[in-house]
């Protein structure tokens, strides 16, 4: 089943090829329909597009990024699950044994995001937060003491929300 917008209402096309070859580009299959419940709503009995649809979509992109993320004030997001780590409190007690062992925590040991535009589906992507990372500088003893404790108070604060 296909749909046409025509003056925020959807309207029935049976036949695929005559919507195939349909000039206009406001189409919507069904299998998008289903994958997103809340892109219509019925309105004075008329099945319409939503005008909340891009905000209902902004906080479902917002809260699986923070599913995912947590801020630690002062260097940006955290992944709940480092790529090659079980947990980040695993990726922390790496970083501390470097720092015991090292003195120092060397450059670029962790990997922190910037917070994506959530409005903007193409900033929600793993390629842009890749791309917009940022890396830590060499932190001394206490630096990491501190960054330590702000990371502590961040992971313990979202986990227990």
């Amino acid at each position: 089943m296909f749909y046409r917008i025509q003056n925020e209402k959807l309207l029935d096309y049976a036949d695929f090829e005559y919507a195939n070859n349909c000039l206009e580009t406001n189409i919507i299959t069904q299998t998008e329909l289903d994958e997103h419940p809340d892109k219509v709503i019925i309105q004075d009995g008329v099945l319409v597009l939503n005008p909340n649809y891009e905000t209902i979509e902004a906080a479902q992109r917002q809260a699986d990024f923070e599913s995912k993320f947590f801020s630690i004030p002062g260097f940006g997001w955290f992944r709940k699950v480092p790529k090659g780590y079980t947990s980040a409190v695993e990726c922390l007690n790496l970083a501390f044994n470097n720092v015991s062992l090292m003195g120092k925590l060397p450059a670029e040991t962790m990997i922190f995001y910037t917070q994506p535009d959530f409005t903007k589906p193409e900033e929600c992507t793993e390629e842009w937060l890749v791309a917009h990372q940022i890396k830590n500088a060499e932190m001394s003893v206490e630096q990491f003491g501190q960054f330590y404790a702000g990371f502590s108070v961040a992971w313990n604060s979202t986990e227990h929300n």
